[in-house]
């Protein structure tokens, strides 16, 4: 965590003394982009705690916390450790990547798992450590190929925005219209091909967890 210049010291008649729980000097954020104040509050409503408890516990008024999570504020590292203790967090988590991602359409990024006659897309974004998104867009004929693959993954779905799809799983068949959504063990050895002869096929696949 880097250290930003501090404001210039108060008076020592106008000090604020420890016994009134704010911090004893206030610094710029290293960045202003990071937005810590946000994430602060984000991180205190997911875990379901008021700003009376969060600043009661970190020993500074509510005042100054409610000011710090809209970036009005910044607060000295001992005191932002003190409120992530609050909260039950790593400091370092502010910093890490937001969970929330977007993906414009027709932004998603090439990947390329095997198959014939398609292209593919990771549309849940490459740090994703919880399930795995994927765009199929399968010319006619295309597919998985013909030899059944299993995954190490606990579920599999497979949704067809356009076209159709027949998805083989464990010797059973099952053809899929525009739609249509599948759900079944990617344990289980499975194929799939796009039937038609002159329709491409566009299928979601949501892989939990990640193979």
């Amino acid at each position: 965590m880097s250290r930003a210049a501090p404001a210039p010291a108060p008076a020592p008649a106008a000090a604020t003394p420890r016994k009134s729980g704010k911090p004893l000097h206030i610094v710029r954020p290293a960045q202003e982009d990071i937005n810590l104040g946000e994430r602060l509050r984000v991180a205190r409503k997911a875990r379901g705690l008021s700003i009376e408890q969060v600043a009661s516990a970190s020993g500074i008024t509510k005042s100054f916390l409610s000011r710090l999570e809209r970036d009005a504020v910044a607060a000295s590292i001992a005191t932002l450790i003190r409120v992530c203790n609050a909260m039950g967090i790593r400091p370092g988590s502010l910093f890490d990547a937001p969970e929330t991602n977007l993906i414009r359409s027709g932004k998603g990024t090439p990947i390329n798992l095997g198959g014939e006659a398609m292209n593919e897309y990771l549309i849940s974004g490459s740090s994703n450590e919880h399930m795995m998104a994927l765009l199929s867009v399968i010319e006619p004929g295309g597919g998985s190929g013909s030899e059944p693959y299993t995954l190490n993954a606990g579920s599999d779905l497979v949704h067809v925005k356009d076209g159709e799809l027949v998805v083989d799983v464990d010797g059973v068949s099952y053809h899929l219209k525009e739609g249509d959504t599948l759900t079944f063990p990617p344990s289980l050895p499975h194929s799939w091909v796009n039937p038609s002869r002159t329709k491409k096929t566009v299928a979601v696949w949501v892989i939990v967890p990640p193979p």
